[in-house]
């Protein structure tokens, strides 16, 4: 018996084991993809040190292997500088491929690999050695380790410029030479993100620093808040990780909340940082900024029902008055034998209470107006 395949056919079975052969060879190599996952942990991630020209220091870097399969780490060089964005993240540059950036030819570290058991912690030593030349301010590099060899030597001129990219992460060295350096930063803003906030509330303040010297700056301070009657009501801290700010940049800071549940009015905000290495360290001594912010706090939320059942009840106290006011005038009448009489008061302009009751309407109508104004503007 002979059975006749079309080439549609032929076509759709080889479709499909073309699939069935791709879904089982992913299946088999899973385990082996899944093994090969590489982790490299460093710590610490930053050296920060004063030195003196000429000075020479050892220093060591904890690494280790959080894989679960043995690994070869290369140790390879880079430099940095300030990155364009306001994150203050480093931007890693190849060693002499920039004018002013060399710290990574100061640095002396092993160029072979190094073996790694799995998960296993090893100390690693290097030398900085600072030229005797080096005119003080701020200078920028990094050790890192990876995956893939350098692909030229360590001990050439550029050393560690050639590294392949690979698995790596590595330890940032910001090293301010001692001398007459110039420290400057500025406040270049101080802002909320909202001009208003209702209730419950969350207040993001975002600080741009700027600065303007030769050396890194590590500014720290306070956010102090007042509310409308100059009372210290609450203090947010700045920069607890302290986040450098390298020469000529810019960074933004803006993880420091202040929240609560309830508040009301105008707030202030008054920022003060503190900045600067003390002249033993070869500094400037310690320097000061300040800035301030006026923030509004309305419970829109809460006011609004609040003036709204003032209003109601208001109105019909008025309502009430007036109904037993006339209950009353009905009774003395039939009381006094009056009763088929008509009683008419006098127009004598709009009553007192009626009065009242406009004015207050007028106020209700303004006072939603403005929060419905503010409302639209602020938070739609």
């Amino acid at each position: 018996m002979v059975i006749l395949v079309s080439p549609k056919m032929k076509k759709k079975y080889f479709y499909f084991l073309t699939f069935f052969c791709a879904v089982f060879l992913c299946l088999i190599n899973y385990p082996v993809l899944a093994a090969s996952g590489l982790g490299i942990g460093v710590s610490p991630v930053k050296i920060e040190d004063v030195v003196d020209p000429g000075q020479v220091l050892q220093k060591e870097i904890r690494v280790t292997n959080n894989s679960s399969s043995a690994i070869t780490f290369y140790a390879y060089l880079k430099d940095f500088k300030a990155s364009e964005d306001e994150n203050g993240a480093p931007k890693v540059i190849a060693p002499g491929s920039e004018e002013g950036y060399f710290l990574a030819s100061w640095i002396d570290i092993t160029a072979e690999g190094i073996e790694f058991g799995p998960n296993e912690e090893k100390t690693i030593s290097f030398t900085i050695n600072v030229p005797p030349e080096t005119g003080p301010g701020g200078y920028y590099g990094g050790v890192y380790f990876g995956t893939e060899p350098p692909q030229i030597h360590l001990d050439e001129e550029e050393k560690g410029a050639g590294m392949a990219i690979g698995q790596q992460t590595g330890c940032l060295v910001l090293l301010q030479v001692k001398g007459a350096v110039y420290e400057e930063a500025r406040i270049r803003e101080f802002n909320t993100d909202k001009e208003l906030y209702n209730t419950p509330f969350e207040v993001k303040f975002i600080t741009r620093i700027e600065n303007l010297g030769n050396v890194h700056v590590k500014p720290y301070g306070a956010i102090t808040i007042e509310n409308m009657f100059g009372k210290e009501i609450a203090v947010v801290r700045v920069n607890e990780k302290g986040g450098n700010i390298l020469p000529k940049s810019i960074r933004k800071f803006e993880d420091e909340f202040w929240k609560d549940t309830m508040g009301f009015g105008r707030y202030k905000a008054k920022l003060g940082l503190v900045y600067g290495t003390s002249p033993d360290m070869g500094g400037q001594g310690k320097q000061s900024i300040f800035s301030e912010k006026y923030f509004w706090i309305f419970p829109w939320k809460i006011i609004m029902p609040i003036i709204l059942g003032l209003v109601f009840f208001t109105g019909l106290m008025f309502l009430l008055l007036k109904l037993y006011k006339n209950k009353a005038v009905r009774k003395a009448m039939e009381q006094a034998g009056l009763g088929q009489v008509r009683y008419v008061q006098q127009y004598q302009g709009p009553s007192p209470a009626l009065h009242l009751t406009m004015i207050l309407l007028i106020v209700f109508i303004v006072l939603f107006l403005i929060v419905a104004s503010l409302y639209f503007f602020f938070f739609a």
